[in-house]
């Protein structure tokens, strides 16, 4: 999809539209000097971050519902979500220049987001009902992350790659989870991966 088919498969209006132009004028800026996202990834930046992102919204009904976002990086998905209408989101980085620039975009769109600058086993906050993450760690280090601010109800929303797979055999030696793989629309053979019900398994299981 290109960018005018991407504002309208997810309907957005002109302040919407407005703040993502900011967001990523701002992420190519700093991009120059620090290493953000990938450079090959700036040319076609609508298609493999803003679509890449925003899908995530087709599968959280409820904007009030109370999203962490672990490993942000420059703000990929929570900023964009945030620019959505979501009105709880948390975003967590342990790098300080990273959360740094996500707090200076929140700053600048008025934004009702949050970043903390910490290390997720270090962060402290109730129990999220969605928890998002993108190119951050293999599952079964993300399924550990989520335990910890998850309950019964919560639901794991993961962009995962062309090895999404092998992450999963993996992970099910660790721990039970019931799972759904979405098919990604945009670029890429990537997925989401839906996960709910998580339980460590214990070693004689």
């Amino acid at each position: 999809m290109n960018k005018e088919e991407i504002i309208n498969y997810f309907n957005l209006n002109k302040s919407q539209t407005g703040n993502i132009e900011v967001f990523l004028s701002n992420i190519i800026q700093h991009n120059k000097h620090t290493n953000l996202i990938g450079r090959s990834t700036l040319e076609n930046i609508w298609n493999r971050h803003v679509l890449d992102c925003l899908q995530l919204s087709k599968h959280i009904e409820r904007k009030k519902n109370k999203i962490l976002d672990l490993g942000t990086g420059p703000g990929l998905p929570g900023v964009l979500l945030s620019i959505m209408g979501y009105k709880n989101i948390l975003m967590v980085d342990s790098s300080r220049k990273k959360a740094e620039f996500v707090k200076s975009i929140i700053s600048k769109l008025s934004l009702p987001a949050k970043i903390i600058n910490k290390r997720i086993e270090n962060v402290s906050v109730a129990k999220q009902d969605i928890i998002v993450s993108r190119a951050l760690a293999p599952l079964n280090k993300l399924l550990t992350y989520s335990l910890i601010h998850s309950n019964k109800k919560t639901t794991l929303l993961f962009l995962k790659g062309r090895n999404v797979n092998n992450e999963l055999k993996i992970a099910k030696k660790n721990f039970f989870f019931e799972y759904k793989m979405i098919e990604s629309i945009s670029l890429g053979d990537g997925c989401i991966l839906q996960i709910k019900n998580i339980k460590t398994k214990k070693n004689n299981d």
